[in-house]
């Protein structure tokens, strides 16, 4: 029987993940700086749609992991709290000033004889 998924090591816990992201912003741009090439060939033109290509696709990708990690992170901070006690030291309630004197103490003076 196959383990489940939360059984795996934390100590590599995403690194799958993170090599495939990886290579994915290095291929991606490669793909399709080949394609461009491919165009220019047949069109005649310099290299100019293929570093267009190959630009416009990192760009792309790079984007595209910068709105994972942002829609990931607000997720995360929605956990954090959604799971924090709320009113633990009662820091959100009123402060309650108690003016009343301890028994046995008055504010009149003394006379000192």
């Amino acid at each position: 029987m196959r383990p489940s998924a939360l059984y795996k090591n934390k100590m590599f816990f995403g690194t799958d993940d993170a090599f495939s992201r990886s290579v994915e912003i290095v291929v991606t741009p490669a793909i399709f700086a080949a394609i461009g090439w491919v165009f220019d060939r047949w069109l005649g033109t310099s290299p100019w749609i293929a570093v267009s290509f190959g630009a416009l696709a990192f760009l792309g990708k790079i984007a595209a992991e910068w709105y994972r990690y942002v829609g990931r992170m607000s997720g995360i901070e929605e956990e954090m709290t959604a799971d924090r006690p709320t009113n633990q030291r009662g820091l959100d309630r009123v402060q309650e000033i108690d003016d009343r004197l301890p028994a046995g103490v008055t504010l009149e003076e003394r006379s000192e004889t």
